[in-house]
């Protein structure tokens, strides 16, 4: 395994001078709660630089923010289908008018549509019944008759195939879970199992059912987790309707991206691997209500899962059952077509002035599957949004120095593939050019704040959520009128986040928590395969989704997470803020010092996990190179504040503390994966995996990898931090 780049003295030395002293950290590691992010301008500029973000916060309209919603969500727009190509013209064309620079980036990803699909009990015959996969029009939201909706409840990629087995239920279908069922000795080979939605990406429980030996997979919508246990359901209230189902994606190839162009990109006449070859579904697999699932259940006359294990049990009024039962026979039918398939990314860039190679990247996917006004286009909204403030601003002589490319995706719903592709595309440009890449996928989901990012822009986060006034915390629902506490100013977005992070009983934190990132979405390119530092942003809060469903649509959207459109106000605020520091400072608001603090946090949670396992793990030896690296980043920030300023060298040291940790070959049996300090967890596909070899020795049980995978890490920090 080659060692990642060493960041040598000289450039180290440069950077020292060229950043100053400003913000020392305090005890315990984390930096000093003062505007960190500003203090890269220089003193003169800074003045300069307040004034434009009060513009920034002042030019972003809520009005306009519902303009764009009815712009992207008022079709349904699956990828590769003529609403998608709508779309993509639409974007385009609305890029262009705000004097952008627009570039269409067509790609041919290996896509699927649905045929057909059968599901029905069998036997015994006094229990026959056909089930429904269709999900009915609602009265109130005339969207949902739109003709263009795909009526057929589907998983895209399911295997094709006419199976009629007993049933097996599986819980969330977590390789724990499937390892439960063999060890309580219930035989899972030829039988059709049945899996609530959660705990885990969908393919996942497809690849773990097919690993069993099953012959097929239902996955059904809970009313525990989604469904009246909740609220309401749709439209009296926001929540799961008894036949609304979770459509999406089960691909969990070893690589992100197009299924068949594994590390590069899908163009219409690239080289591609045989479909055989890319571990596709062979199983058929199927999303249904918890209204069809509810009758499979009825007719179950196994061992009830209280008996046997806890925390089994759903949220229907019966008792949730290990087996079938000798007599219950169910056949599950479906038939997919799979095909070279055209879509793409509409990449929009503003030029910056003094620094135009250099990328500051806001993204969101455009496809949905169905109209999308939550998944993904109340984030897209927000790109449109913030590409509208900035052009502004540059026609007004207000342009960035550093280039800001607004992205809206392709093909992420089948499993990441379009914002993959261009990586791919651009790789070298990103690792040379890439400041930062910002997500904001289903961005606007209520008005609670969350972030999720990796260390080195944590401090400029912190920065500006303290600028953005935060959305009133009431409901803006037509369904009932907000109190006027709810309508009260809540203070900062800063404020109210660690307000909400305060746990009963716990001393109140200093700053809420930003999360670690994971898959799941657009970021995963940047993070996991060009080591782009990155950040996913968002709020939520609002009673109810409407999640893969042909319920999420504008009417879904204005009614439960609300029609004034001020959270998606307070999102966009957030996200220029941000944009504009990385865009302009001086010296990039990158803040190394945040890497010692977070690596150690994870090193003492993987030897707990190491200790509950029964392995041997000494984090030792990483601990000390990580007091280096945080001796290095403190270094950095001690030198003086009037030492000449040399920002290019500075600011490729900077960018240099993310990418120290790439492998050029990929971890172990992932290839795809180059970051060996974050990646997705290979078992759930959305949780993070931090320092991946680690956690992946720990996960298999294997003391022989972890020995092999603390050594590496122990030798790379070393080699970072030497002299």
């Amino acid at each position: 395994m080659r060692t990642p780049p060493v960041i040598g003295t000289v450039v180290l030395v440069c950077a020292a001078a060229a950043i100053g002293a400003e913000a020392p950290s305090p005890q315990g590691g984390a930096p000093a709660p003062v505007d960190f992010s500003l203090s890269r301008f220089e003193a003169s500029r800074r003045a300069g630089q307040v004034e434009l973000e009060r513009a920034i916060l002042n030019a972003v309209d809520p009005k306009r923010l519902s303009a764009w919603h009815d712009l992207v969500a008022s079709e349904p727009h699956v990828a590769g289908t003529p609403g998608d190509l709508r779309l993509i013209e639409s974007l385009g064309r609305t890029f262009e008018a705000m004097g952008l620079e627009v570039h269409t980036h067509w790609v041919w990803p290996y896509l699927c549509k649905p045929v057909s699909a059968e599901l029905a009990i069998v036997a015994p015959a006094s229990a026959a019944k056909t089930l429904g996969l269709t999900e009915p029009a609602i009265a109130e939201d005339p969207a949902t008759r739109h003709p263009d909706l795909i009526p057929l409840a589907w998983n895209a990629y399911s295997g094709s195939g006419d199976v009629t087995a007993p049933v097996v239920y599986a819980n969330y279908g977590t390789r724990e879970d499937f390892d439960k069922l063999r060890s309580l000795g219930v035989e899972t080979t030829g039988a059709i199992a049945i899996a609530r939605y959660g705990g885990n990406f969908r393919g996942y429980k497809a690849r773990f059912a097919e690993e069993a030996g099953c012959a097929g997979l239902i996955i059904f919508t809970d009313p525990g987790d989604s469904g009246y246990a909740k609220g309401p359901s749709y439209p009296e209230g926001g929540w799961s309707t008894p036949t609304q189902v979770q459509c999406g994606s089960v691909l969990t190839t070893a690589w992100a991206g197009d299924p068949l162009t594994p590390l590069r990109e899908a163009t219409e006449h690239a080289e591609r691997i045989d479909p055989k070859d890319a571990g596709l579904p062979k199983i058929p697999i199927q999303p249904v209500s918890w209204e069809a699932a509810q009758a499979i259940f009825k007719a179950m006359t196994g061992e009830p899962v209280a008996e046997c294990v806890a925390n089994w049990q759903g949220g229907l009024p019966l008792p949730y059952r290990l087996t079938s039962g000798p007599e219950l026979r169910v056949r599950l039918k479906i038939e997919q077509r799979r095909e070279i398939t055209k879509t793409a990314n509409v990449i929009a860039t503003l030029r910056g002035a003094k620094e135009p190679e250099k990328k500051i990247i806001i993204g969101c996917h455009h496809d949905a599957w169905n109209h999308g006004a939550c998944d993904p286009t109340c984030g897209l909204i927000l790109v449109l949004e913030a590409a509208k403030v900035f052009s502004d601003l540059a026609k007004a002589g207000k342009r960035p120095d550093r280039s800001i490319v607004f992205c809206a995706w392709g093909a992420e719903e089948y499993g990441i593939l379009g914002s993959v592709e261009w990586v791919e595309a651009n790789l070298k440009d990103l690792e040379e050019n890439g400041v930062a890449y910002i997500n904001l996928d289903m961005a606007t989901m209520g008005p609670n704040f969350s972030a999720s990012s990796g260390p080195s822009l944590k401090s400029l986060i912190y920065d500006a959520v303290r600028l953005v006034p935060n959305a009133p915390l009431g409901s803006a629902s037509r369904r009932r009128a907000p109190t006027a506490a709810e309508l009260a100013s809540p203070g900062s977005v800063f404020e109210t986040w660690l307000k909400r992070s305060v746990k009963p009983g716990a001393d109140s934190p200093l700053e809420p928590p930003i999360g670690d990132l994971g898959g799941g979405s657009d970021h995963i390119g940047f993070v996991c395969h060009a080591l782009v530092p990155s950040i996913s942003l968002g709020s939520g809060g609002a009673p109810g989704t409407s999640y893969h469903s042909n319920y999420d649509t504008l009417a879904w959207y204005r009614a439960v997470v609300g029609d004034d459109y001020l959270p998606a106000q307070m999102n966009t605020r957030v996200t220029s803020i941000i944009a504009s520091r990385l865009a302009n400072a001086d010296v990039l608001p990158l803040d190394p010092r945040r890497w010692g603090p977070d690596v150690s946090r994870h090193l003492k949670r993987l030897k707990q996990r190491a200790d509950a396992a029964g392995l041997n793990f000494d984090p030792a030896p990483i601990e000390a190179g990580v007091e280096r690296l945080a001796g290095r980043a403190a270094w950095l920030e001690r030198a003086p504040a009037e030492a000449p300023r040399a920002s290019g060298e500075a600011n490729k040291a900077l960018r240099d503390f993310d990418r120290v940790w790439k492998i050029e070959e990929g971890l172990p049996g992932r290839f795809w994966f180059r970051n060996a300090y974050a990646s997705s967890d290979r078992d759930s596909g959305y949780a993070p995996w931090i320092l991946p070899m680690i956690e992946q020795a720990i996960a298999d049980k294997d003391q022989q990898a972890l020995d092999r995978a603390a050594a590496w890490y122990a030798e790379m920090l070393q080699r970072v931090t030497e002299n």
